[in-house]
């Protein structure tokens, strides 16, 4: 890991104001497992989620990278899905035995000409290339601000949420995603057809449900004013010292292009490898506050 920080302060006489900034950065590889465990561990399936695992921690590799197929398109004709069962020259060997026109094409990465669990690949990581945070603060005669930005960059999310809202596993609790389906009237679209019971494992861990989960927060804005003390006095005499009013807001904005809920995800329930899996954890609160400090 590697980490850096900088601070800089500014006095201009009734304004006064310092700023300092963070950033670090995390690379690992997975060395070795010792005798008594075997390389590798999957980790993140659920049947909820697509039912195949979600991650892979292999000796040689980061730890529990995001692990499998990836879509390659949308079969979009009978003909189209022949041309591929034909590929390897032996049109009994299936490219995707349950692949009807609509579904989605899958990678072949090893070239057998079929889509195994062994087209599977690594399909990204959770560790941001790197993570950083700003903080602000100034103060003119009696108001007070803070600012506080934090970040990360380069890292991935897997959108479990979108398996439930987008994959129609059931026939309740979809997105409004699912009315762009594909159909032979609407073939301009990258959501497969709306079939029951999934027969090609549209929903299965590939990269269609993997998107950068790269931010920036604002997770803090406060703005404050003490009442200078002479105004006290004149109104409360010496009973009270200072007087500060103050209004904060936390996780006020989030610049992002992950489409859930939240792209700050930490792992479901302390299990161990599914860190960066968004299962539908709750998001982080918006909170407001108004509050008053008084010394006496």
């Amino acid at each position: 890991g590697f980490e850096m920080q900088a601070t800089y302060l500014k006095n201009q006489g009734a304004f006064t104001w310092d700023l300092s900034a963070n950033v670090s950065t995390v690379k690992n590889k997975v060395l070795s497992f010792g005798e008594s465990i075997k390389s590798p561990i999957f980790a993140g399936a659920s049947a909820d989620y697509g039912g195949f695992d979600i991650t892979r921690t292999q000796v040689g590799e980061v730890v529990q990278a995001f692990y499998g197929w990836r879509v390659g398109g949308i079969f979009q004709s009978q003909q189209e899905i022949d041309e591929y069962n034909g590929k390897d020259g032996d049109e009994n060997s299936l490219y995707q035995p349950n692949a009807k026109p609509g579904d989605l094409r899958f990678e072949d990465i090893n070239g057998d000409g079929k889509i195994t669990a062994d087209d599977r690949t690594i399909l990204g990581s959770f560790i941001p290339d790197f993570s950083y945070g700003i903080n602000y603060s100034a103060h003119y005669k009696n108001f007070d601000v803070t600012i506080f930005l934090q970040g990360v960059q380069g890292n991935k999310v897997y959108n479990g949420t979108k398996v439930l809202t987008q994959g129609m596993l059931r026939l309740f609790g979809a997105g409004k995603d699912v009315l762009n389906a594909w159909t032979p009237q609407n073939t301009n679209t990258d959501v497969p057809r709306a079939v029951d019971g999934d027969p090609n494992n549209n929903t299965r861990t590939s990269d269609r449900f993997l998107e950068s989960g790269s931010y920036l927060r604002m997770k803090l804005l406060s703005i404050g004013y003490n009442i200078p003390q002479a105004k006290l006095s004149k109104v409360l005499g010496g009973s009270v010292s200072s007087f500060r009013i103050y209004a904060a807001a936390q996780n006020l904005l989030t610049f992002t292009s992950y489409s859930g809920y939240d792209p700050e995800i930490g792992s479901r329930f302390n299990s161990a490898l599914t860190s960066g899996i968004d299962y539908g954890q709750f998001p982080q609160s918006r909170t407001f506050l108004i509050g008053l400090v008084a010394s006496f």
